[in-house]
């Protein structure tokens, strides 16, 4: 149950804003290691829509608390306690939470994006409920996490303990869930695309209709898991696992709509640039498998190649520009001297490719004054490839992973790299 079945008879505590900013201010101070320093501690308070943003509350309690609605925007939560809290509809956009007890809480409606979950405690509370005086506990009530229509992009979840939470319709793109227990989750019509759930654990949760395009899930467990209508497209998968969402009735990397054999759609696609339309058709590979072609020089400008898998393709000296290739699955392809420029290849997975001599840079237009279309590999996977003598030139390559790329004799003048990891990578 999420929606939260207050008793009003009950009285949570309501501060004033001066009183709220006064316990701020005595924590601060207790963390500071000051005269008059005091724990923030808010347990059964009423905070709904209260201003907390910026504000240094680690290891703070908010056991129980109602802070629906609060601004918590770059807070700082780590450690902190809101054990069957009520935080719907809040905003908590880069605010850290580390190792924060978050048992039971709800998040339904909330604002993460961006926000710091590492070993975070999500799992189900259990509540002892007292009637009628006595010493011990009649019931117990059990409140289980939910993070329903949640927005958690590019969120950290690395570690966190979220088994058996309700998800339903959350965004999780591009976040990260490295590691992160889900077990017996209902993660219905949630979306992961782009994510990196590497070692996650999903065994036993409901997927159906969820969006895992372009996430990493290599080494997660998926065993035993509802995926009637999941979409993998463009994920990286290993095999069994392949097998186990097989027979769950996920639509698996490769099983992109199409019956036209891949080299018809390609020769079809020539005659259909030469023609400026007039003939042929434009190439819609989407989600489709290519992988170990050999397609050497071929023009696919503009063709459509997002979420395909594609490893070990060979398309050199081939034209890719404009071309959507968001998502697609082309560890180890030969793309040595590929025209690329104002391509879409966010999100890419472009470990081990040989992308040496490639056009990769911003398409001018010849109208005056030109209108331009960068090359985009925004959180492009870049690992081990090959990138030398590159044109790189205004490419946008923000938060891109090219650790240990080989960068050398590339040009890099006016790209965006904000971001990007560079560990290893050699460069000039």
């Amino acid at each position: 149950m999420d929606d939260r079945a207050y008793n009003e008879s009950f009285a949570w505590k309501r501060l004033a804003p001066t009183e709220i900013l006064e316990a701020v201010r005595r924590h601060e101070r207790l963390l500071e290691g000051r005269p008059g320093g005091q724990r923030a501690s808010m347990a059964l308070h009423d905070l709904r829509g209260a201003v907390l943003s910026g504000m240094n509350l680690v290891d703070a309690d908010f056991t129980g608390a109602r802070l629906d609605q609060a601004q918590l925007v770059k807070s700082r939560l780590r450690g902190a306690t809101f054990f069957a809290a009520d935080l719907r509809l809040a905003n908590l956009q880069h605010a850290d939470l580390t190792k924060a007890d978050l048992r039971g809480i709800s998040l339904r409606g909330a604002d993460l994006t961006r926000a710091r979950l590492r070993e975070c405690d999500m799992r189900e509370a259990v509540l002892a409920v007292y009637r009628g005086g006595k010493p011990l506990p009649q019931t117990f009530d059990g409140r289980i996490p939910n993070l329903t229509a949640a927005i958690a992009v590019a969120a950290d979840f690395d570690a966190a303990k979220m088994n058996g939470s309700v998800v339903l319709k959350a965004d999780f793109t591009d976040a990260n869930l490295r590691n992160v227990d889900l077990r017996g989750s209902d993660l219905r019509g949630a979306s992961f695309k782009g994510a990196n759930l590497e070692g996650a654990n999903l065994a036993q949760s409901q997927l159906g209709e969820a969006n895992f395009a372009g996430a990493v899930l290599t080494d997660a467990v998926l065993h035993d898991c509802q995926a009637e209508g999941a979409n993998f497209l463009g994920a990286i998968l290993d095999a069994g696992t392949i097998l186990q969402l097989q027979r769950a009735g996920a639509t698996l990397p490769g099983q992109g709509a199409g019956d036209v054999p891949v080299e018809e759609a390609v020769a079809a696609h020539r005659a259909w640039v030469e023609a400026a339309g007039r003939q042929g058709a434009r190439a819609d590979l989407a989600g489709r498998d290519m992988s170990g072609l050999d397609l050497s020089g071929s023009n696919l400008t503009a063709s459509k190649l997002a979420y395909a898998l594609a490893r070990n393709l060979v398309l050199t000296g081939s034209s890719l520009v404009m071309a959507d290739l968001e998502c697609i699955d082309l560890k180890g392809a030969r793309l040595a001297g590929i025209d690329a420029r104002g391509a879409n290849l966010e999100r890419a997975h472009l470990s081990g490719a040989d992308l040496s001599r490639a056009k990769l840079s911003t398409l001018e237009s010849a109208d005056t004054p030109p209108r331009r279309w960068p090359t985009r590999l925004t959180r492009a996977r870049l690992q081990g490839a090959i990138l030398r003598e590159a044109d790189l030139r205004g490419a946008v390559l923000r938060e891109a992973d090219l650790t240990g790329a080989d960068l050398r004799g590339a040009k890099l003048d006016g790209a965006d790299l904000e971001g990007a990891i560079l560990t290893q990578a050699r460069r000039d």
